[in-house]
């Protein structure tokens, strides 16, 4: 066995692989990364969870993102943007820590700033790419945080 054949049937798979990303890059999912405070997340998308519904250039979105590791246990970030593009007039934002019932904090186009960098629907996909950032309020103690999140999403186009 020379190895070159050993190298061939060890990089098969590495390169079926390699070749299966740009399909994958076409699925719903990805990722929310930010801040809380000055606790950082990284959430992914839970796209079974998520989607958009588009009638013109009014867009009802709910994107539901996790973190299942870390200090802060599960997190779970809801972000609700509604309204017409490419503004939309309508944020909600709501993040749950399942360790600790009651810090639960939310905040809305009031104190929120939504920038959307990408909102494109294709062959019933909806790429969504954007910042969020402002404060929420919440907790135990009815505490104002700031917030600064980053999403790259794919969304299923919900009919």
């Amino acid at each position: 066995m020379s190895i070159f054949s050993t190298m061939y049937r060890a990089g098969a798979p590495l390169l079926i692989a390699l070749l299966a990303l740009p399909a994958l890059a076409d699925e719903p999912g990805g990722l929310v990364t930010g801040s809380f405070g000055d606790q950082p997340l990284e959430l992914t998308v839970a796209p079974e969870l998520s989607g958009a519904t588009l009638i013109g250039n009014y867009a009802d979105v709910s994107l539901l993102a996790a973190q299942m590791e870390g200090d802060l246990g599960p997190v779970n970030l809801e972000l609700v943007i509604n309204g017409e593009l490419p503004a939309p007039s309508e944020v909600a934002l709501t993040i749950t820590f399942a360790r600790d019932m009651g810090r639960n904090w939310s905040g809305d186009q009031d104190s929120l700033t939504l920038t959307l960098d990408e909102f494109t629907p294709g062959d019933g996909i909806v790429a969504l790419k954007g910042t969020l950032t402002g404060q929420v309020s919440g907790g135990p103690a009815s505490e104002t945080r700031p917030v600064t999140f980053s999403f790259d999403t794919r969304l299923d186009e919900l009919d």
